[in-house]
């Protein structure tokens, strides 16, 4: 089942798509954790370790990606499973 009729208009379509969410102060908090990583990475040996590590978490800060029935005409969407 890839489409569905719309909860709130009657002519809409809703079909399965991603709605991504962007944070700003979150996405400025990951920078600078990145950096902190990036300082990481210059103490041998456990320091380079542990900086990739919070460097490929900052990177996902701040942004994320749900699940979403989205209608085509008015726009409208709820999440799914």
């Amino acid at each position: 089942m890839n489409s569905m009729a719309c909860e709130k208009c009657p002519d809409g379509v809703m079909v399965k798509t991603t709605n991504a969410e962007h944070n700003l102060g979150m996405q400025l908090f990951g920078i600078a954790v990145f950096l902190v990583g990036l300082g990481l990475l210059f103490l041998f040996p456990i320091g380079t370790i542990i900086g990739i590590f919070v460097m490929l978490g900052a990177a996902r800060m701040g942004y994320s990606k749900k699940k979403v029935w989205k209608c085509k005409q008015c726009g409208y969407f709820f999440s799914r499973a």
